[in-house]
């Protein structure tokens, strides 16, 4: 079994921990796969740690920067970690990428709790459709 398929397994089973430090061998061979960053956020979220989960997702990010879903865990990571301030100002970031994310934190369940926030309301008179 080579490396990935041994951090796939892992994975599989959801062994976070064992998972980590083989996934973090894997960007040490090659940081520049964006997939090895995501799972290593991956990883990270599903151990509780957010802040790191958000650090590893945007190094996922820079490599691929129109992969929204990537964009989406970033945000999640932060709203997790409880960082609001990180949180809206990667939202206006990516707002700014691509109009439609604001449409997509409107209608995301996860982040409700943030839509009555003043930063909230300054997101959507900046990029929502009138």
């Amino acid at each position: 079994m080579n490396i990935l398929q041994r951090y796939e397994s892992l994975a599989e089973e959801k062994r976070w921990e064992e998972a980590l430090p083989v996934i973090r061998e894997i960007i040490d061979a090659n940081p520049a796969i964006y997939t090895s960053w995501f799972n290593c956020g991956v990883c990270l979220d599903e151990l509780g740690r957010h802040s790191e989960a958000a650090e590893a997702f945007i190094k996922a990010q820079e490599l691929k920067i129109d992969d929204w879903g990537i964009h989406y865990r970033i945000l999640r990571s932060f709203f997790l970690a409880d960082d609001t301030d990180q949180f809206f100002e990667f939202a206006d970031y990516s707002c700014g990428l691509s109009i439609e994310m604001i449409e997509v934190l409107i209608n995301a369940t996860d982040f409700r709790s943030l839509h009555q926030r003043p930063e909230f309301e300054a997101l959507k008179m900046k990029y929502a459709q009138h």
